[in-house]
Parts: C-alpha cells; structure tokens; sequence
C-alpha cells in the first residue's frame, strides 16, 4: 500500500488527473474524491522491481487512464494495466479510510474497497468495448457464500465521465452492512480476469480466537517426545500455570495475565479469518515510570502472530494493541482489542547461604574483576587514544580537501565568465557575475563547515546550475524525497558540487539546449542516496571515465577519507554508463 501511495504522490505532483488524498490515507484528509481509481502494475528502472500503483482519472475526463496507458504521461512508459479489462472504481467523493488489502484469487490479485459510509460504488470496465464484450462475463458473490447474480454478459456499453469510446458498464453497487465480490473473466481465456470486493462492514475490531504461550526449552527430556511440550493454551487453567484466572465473558481474553521474567518465550495469538483487513501489533511498556510504545509487525494475510520475549524481557507493565492497519490512535476504541499482562521478578531463591560462607567467593570474584577492569581500562584507553590520532589525521586531510575543492570551483566559474567576456557577451558576462557573487558568497559562508543541510547543498546546486545554464541552455531537475527532513538533515559539505560540474562541462555542455541533468536525493531505510545523472558521454561502456578530472579526483579521495571518518556510515561512489548517458550514484549508509 505505502508503494502504491507514493506512486499517486508522484503522478499528482506532475499535474496528472489524480486525487490528493489518494496517497494520504493517513492523514487527517484523506477523502476519495471525484475520481476512477485503476490498479496498475510499475516498474522502477533503477532496480527493476515491479510493484502495485493506482491511477486515478478525474470523473470528467476518465479517457486520461487510455493516455496514460498509451505512455503518454511522465514514467507511464514503466506502467501496464494490472488486467487488459482495466476496472475502474468511483466512490463517494467524501469516502475516507477506503483503501484495504487487496485480496489473491489463485494467480491474481483483487482490489478491496472500504465503503465506511453506506455509499454505492460504481464500476466500469475500460478495456472492454463493442469489439470484445462478447467474450466477457461477470458475477457477483455475496459474503463469499451466495451468488447473487451468475455468470452473465455484461450489462451495457455507456459513455459517459469524458470518455472518447464506449466501454463496459458493471453497475452501481451498494449493500449496506455486507462484503460483495465482482469478478469479471473472459470466456476464452480464464488466465484473464479481474475483480473488485466492495466491503460495508462497519465492524473491524480484530478477533482473538487462541492465546498461547511457548515457555523456554531447557534442553532436558530431549529423547522423550511426550514430555517434550513447552507450549500450551492459555485459557485452559488446568495447563496455563496460574499465568491467568480470570477471562472476558465476550471476547474470552485474560484479565489478569502476569508470569516471571523470561519464564515466556513467545506468545502467540491467533486471528479469526481477516483475509481482506490487514492489522498491525503495537506493545505499550511501562517499566519503571517510563513508557514507551512499539511496533511488532503487520499482519496481511496470516491468521496468527508471534510476539517474542525480547520485547517483553524487563519486569514491568505491558499491553498488546491490535488494530485495523493505521497510526496508533487513528480507529475509535471499540475497533481496537487490547491485552494487558504484567512481567515480574524472577522469584527469589528458597535456599540462604551465610556470608561465612559466601565471602570467600566473593573476595575471589572481586579480585579477578579488578584483575580484568584494570587490563581492560589500559588497553581501552591506548585503543581510543589510537582511534582518537588517526580521526584527528583523517579530518586534517578533509579540511585540506575541502579548501582545494573550493578554490577548483571558484577557477571554473571564472573561467566561464571569461569565456562569455571573450565572445563580447556583455549582457551574459554581468547575469553570470550576478549569479557567480550570490554563488561565491554561499561557499565563503560555509567555507569552515565540514558538513551542510541537504536544503543548504540543494540551494548552492541549484544556484551553480543557473549560472550554467546561461552559457549552455542544456535542462536540468532537482527532486528531493518529501519523507526527507531537508532542513535539519546534514552531508559532507559540497559533496555533490563537483561531480555536478563534470557533469555539466564534460557532459552537457557539448550537447546544448539538448542537454539534461536529474538530481535525486531518496531516502532508502537508514541509508541516503544521491543520484546524478545526465545523458552525456563522458563515461566509456566499461564504465571507465574519459575524463580525470581535478576536481572528480580530490572528490574521490574525499571519499575514501570520509569512510576513515565515519566507520560505522560508510560512503559508496559509483560513476557508470546508463544508457546513453552518465550517472553518478553516492550512498551514505546508515546515515538517518
């Protein structure tokens, strides 16, 4: 869902008829409004994953789904119809919370659609028309036990929301309180359908049909398979050690759940059918005053989940949280199912030993740690002073680096301005100091800075490239992950700057107003990724560099010392061939 959502995002941004609240669905607005919704499958270029992404045409202009099927929009040449019938979906404009989890049907996969409201759905069939529909046939199932209307042709051909051709009309369905299934086939070849489950339940409060706990495996009996059993139901008293005494007359949860610590290796709980509702686990922990809440996991298709005993290995208060798959807090209370337990002290040992006895040992135990503090705090120190000297080293080098990279950058952007004087380019020469006086002021205030906030090092980019682009109209695009805080998130200072500038004079440059640079900046998990690429020629089909650069050369050293620096958030270079072009890939591991 979360890669179906920023695919929306994307397409919205560039002016596609997509709704926005179609990738928000966590957000306090999150409404369906006047659209068509049609599932696509993407793939992304830069790994060739495919995945699931939803395309949403306006109610008055539904044709749009043809033209961007056609590759007529940005990146849709990577987008393909999930199905050739093309089903589209338009619920109320005020619908929210309606995307779910999207259900398998042996080899395909259905769409499911929460209609919160009581609403109708209307469904239509874009791929089917005049020329085919006579080998199409759709059904409606009934809470998956009765079919409500059989196998049959499909109702009509209609043309309406600013469609250029006719296409196949399913109905407007609406069944309050219930879970109904379109599928539509075709007759010829079964490997071609599709289908829609439209879902009025108003109740999804998860149900917890088994509790039951896996207590440790000691290691004895291994030979004996019938005492052998370290697991056992929870509710049934005779078995469940006194961990519980008291249950909830309705939903059959313990009321009074408590054991020693480490005495509970798993708990695992087990979920009546949820098929089309995903749910995810938080715990809530309460040790010593401090609370804190974690995520266990979501639960898509699995009937049952594990909550392991590394989440739960300190005394204290605990509480499991199930809900419907959203933020915690977003659901009202009586969808959401809690169990409490308590973790306790391990039980205090039975058997006293007199300090007659004991001090010995003790005495023993203490000297042999003094003996081991004393070694280890001579060979920690000696280890941190060493650690301490080359990060010194390391730095000193970077600084020196990073004042050669300046003055590099400063002879380049004369030299441009040069060139323009000499071709009494008068107008041009005095935009360029303009720009050059605003760009040189930026680098002079952070000249000291060993790192910068990517919205810092955006902005010196984006300024460099301007200035460029007076001399070589080539084109050029800065995007910049939106999960990604630009203001308060720092990188090694100008470190795309020079790799930037080789890709201008060795790359664009030639090619003029045909030339094109893309900058990405993306969040991948912890780690960041800059990506610049431009269709130049300067990198040979081996992947070898034409042209060595001063300024790609002390970049590359810079590297090499900022992985000395940050040992534990390496940093990557990559300069390859992609394509036609050149890109230049940095990845700063584990660096938010």
């Amino acid at each position: 869902m979360k890669k179906r959502i920023l695919a929306l995002l994307l397409l919205h941004l560039i002016g596609v008829n997509l709704t926005p609240v179609a990738f928000a669905q966590t957000a306090a607005s999150n409404k369906s409004g006047n659209f068509f919704y049609f599932d696509f499958v993407t793939t992304d270029q830069r790994m060739m994953v495919r995945q699931s992404s939803t395309f949403g045409a306006t109610d008055t202009a539904v044709n749009n789904v043809m033209e961007y099927k056609a590759g007529h929009y940005f990146n849709s040449q990577n987008e393909i119809p999930r199905s050739p019938i093309m089903l589209g979906v338009k619920l109320n404009p005020n619908l929210e919370d309606f995307f779910s989890n999207p259900v398998k049907s042996i080899s395909k996969e259905y769409s499911n659609y929460i209609i919160k409201d009581s609403s109708a759905a209307i469904l239509i069939a874009m791929g089917i028309d005049k020329s085919n529909i006579k080998n199409y046939r759709y059904r409606v199932v009934q809470n998956d036990s009765l079919e409500i209307i059989p196998w049959s042709r499909i109702p009509q051909l209609e043309q309406k929301y600013g469609a250029k051709q006719p296409y196949g009309y399913l109905g407007k369905f609406q069944s309050p309180g219930k879970q109904i299934l379109v599928e539509v086939r075709n007759i010829n070849d079964y490997s071609i359908r599709d289908g829609v489950i439209f879902d009025w339940r108003v109740n999804f409060k998860p149900v917890v049909t088994e509790i039951m706990l896996e207590t440790p495996d000691d290691g004895k009996n291994v030979n004996d398979y019938t005492k052998k059993i370290n697991y056992f139901n929870l509710n049934y008293s005779k078995m469940n050690k006194g961990y519980a005494t008291r249950f909830d007359s309705k939903t059959g949860m313990p009321l009074d759940l408590k054991f020693p610590v480490d005495s509970v290796a798993n708990i695992r709980l087990s979920y009546k059918d949820h098929i089309t509702i995903p749910y995810v686990i938080y715990l809530v922990k309460n040790i010593s005053g401090k609370t804190d809440t974690t995520t266990i996991g979501w639960y898509n298709l699995e009937n049952y989940a594990n909550v392991e005993a590394k989440y739960y290995n300190r005394p204290g208060k605990y509480e499991i949280i199930i809900q419907r798959a959203n933020d915690l807090g977003h659901w009202p209370e009586n969808q959401v199912l809690r169990i409490s337990f308590e973790v306790k002290p391990p039980p205090v040992l039975d058997k006293k030993v007199s300090i007659k006895q004991a001090f010995p040992y003790i005495m023993a135990t203490l000297t042999g740690v003094a003996l081991l503090f004393g070694g280890y705090y001579r060979h920690n120190q000696v280890k941190l002073l060493r650690a301490a000297q080359e990060k010194q080293t390391a730095g000193l080098k970077l600084q020196s680096i990073r004042a050669q990279l300046n003055p590099h950058f400063m002879f380049n952007a004369l030299t441009s301005i040069q060139n323009l004087v000499n071709k009494n380019d008068m107008i041009g020469a005095n935009h360029y100091l303009s720009k050059f006086a605003g760009l040189t002021r930026q680098v002079l205030d952070t000249g000291n800075e060993e790192l910068l906030s990517i919205e810092q090092e955006i902005r010196i980019l984006d300024d460099y490239l301007q200035m460029e682009q007076l001399r070589f109209s080539f084109k050029y695009e800065i995007i910049v992950d939106a999960d990604l805080n630009k203001a308060n998130t720092e990188i090694p200072a100008m470190l795309l700057q020079p790799f930037v500038e080789n890709a201008v004079k060795h790359g664009v440059a030639v090619l003029k107003e045909k030339g094109k640079i893309e900058i990405a900046v993306i969040r991948d998990a912890k780690d960041l990724v800059f990506s610049i690429r431009d269709n130049g020629k300067w990198v040979t089909a081996n992947n070898q560099t034409e042209i060595r650069g001063y300024g790609l050369k002390l970049s590359e050293e810079r590297v090499a010392l900022l992985n000395q620096l940050y040992k534990d958030q390496p940093v990557s270079l990559y300069i390859e061939k992609a394509g036609e072009g050149t890109i230049v890939s940095i990845r700063l591991t584990n660096w938010l």
